[in-house]
């Protein structure tokens, strides 16, 4: 089944898996993702398959539909990606302490 990745990080990000957004979000995979082709690399994400596969009915859709988003929507979801990308890295490094 095929599905948008921006579909699959803002619903991540609304489940409260920030960390698991942010990755699939700045890794290479493909804008239209294919369930079972990109199963292995979600899983080295740490998405595992039997987790995205529950999560495919919320997710899935048609793949045309991923400009759906208003501009608003698009530019708080890249906002809270690259603040909780920049969080990671900070934590990462020792930049920040795991409390912040």
């Amino acid at each position: 089944m095929e599905l948008t990745r921006s579909s699959l990080c803002g619903f991540l990000l609304e489940e409260g898996e920030e960390d698991l957004a942010v990755l699939i979000a700045r890794s290479d995979l493909p804008e239209i993702l294919d369930s079972e082709r990109h199963a292995p690399a979600l899983a080295a994400l740490g998405l595992e398959e039997e987790e995205l596969l529950a999560l495919l009915p919320a997710v899935s859709g048609d793949p045309n539909t991923a400009g759906s988003l208003s501009e608003e929507d698009r530019a708080r979801l890249k906002r809270t990606i690259s603040d909780r990308w920049a969080h990671l890295v900070d934590v990462w490094t020792g930049e920040r302490g795991a409390h912040s």
